[in-house]
């Protein structure tokens, strides 16, 4: 009798190890299935996500190993022939123009990629007092003609620097995040999406930096890219860590 009942307890509980042993590190909960997929991309140090022009596909760029085209199942289509050694945390492109902007933040500067992709053009400079090396701008995207860019942290900031007149025209202390990693902007309805990979939560907020919603993403260890499809109800989120790119349900 003792018997049976072990090997019933065994077999309710051992289910349940699996699924969080499965997880991406973090304080982990069971996540149904249906939530989320997970893709392996091989890229180390996944840390920026944009559509691509078309937005079948996306770019992506490694702090680590350069500037990919991706598949949405985490295939690399290809690698592009620019061959600098960049610290990149972000990418983000102009779908009308096809230019392509990258946040590099050992440099603390924004750059715009050559139509060849073989070189690199100083967009801005990004200044902030007291700067903490390494915890820089962490996140790049594209939305009006605007550049919106997210100091990762001390202090976590959100920028806007404006492409016409090429100056910086609004910065604001984020209250709600301690890591912000990346930031999208949803034409959809002009609002902002922003991974904090400390938190392991999207926020989706107005361009001020006004929460709207959150969404916790624990089952991810280090998010650090998003890309959001608000028609399929769709988000798309990097992680650093392990390369993974993870298809997630929008439930805000």
């Amino acid at each position: 009798m003792r018997s049976f009942i072990f090997v019933i307890f065994i077999s309710i509980f051992l289910p349940s190890c699996f699924l969080d042993n499965d997880l991406d590190g973090g304080n982990q909960q069971e996540i149904p299935t249906e939530a989320y997929q997970v893709y392996h991309t091989s890229i180390t140090g996944l840390s920026g996500l944009c559509f691509s022009r078309n937005a079948n596909t996306f770019l992506a760029v490694s702090d680590k190993i350069g500037i990919f085209e991706l598949s949405k199942e985490g295939v690399i289509v290809r690698k592009f022939p620019y061959s600098g050694s960049n610290d990149f945390e972000g990418i983000t492109i102009n779908p009308v123009t096809e230019d392509i902007y990258l946040a590099d933040e050992g440099q603390m500067r924004v750059y715009q990629l050559s139509k060849d992709e073989k070189s690199l053009v100083t967009v801005t400079d990004v200044f902030i007092p007291n700067a903490v090396f390494n915890k820089g701008i962490e996140g790049l995207s594209f939305g009006n003609d605007t550049l919106y860019i997210v100091n990762q942290e001390s202090p976590t900031l959100l920028m806007k620097y404006d492409l016409k007149t090429m100056k910086e025209v609004s910065r604001v202390k984020v209250e709600f995040a301690a890591y912000l990693s990346d930031i999208f902007y949803d034409d959809f309805d002009k609002t902002l999406w922003i991974c904090d990979s400390e938190k392991k939560k999207i926020i989706h907020c107005d361009i001020n930096g006004q929460v709207l919603g959150i969404q916790n993403i624990d089952y991810i260890s280090k998010a650090e890219a998003i890309v959001v499809d608000r028609v399929a109800g769709l988000a798309w989120v990097g992680c650093d860590a392990t390369g993974n790119l993870y298809r997630i349900k929008l439930t805000i």
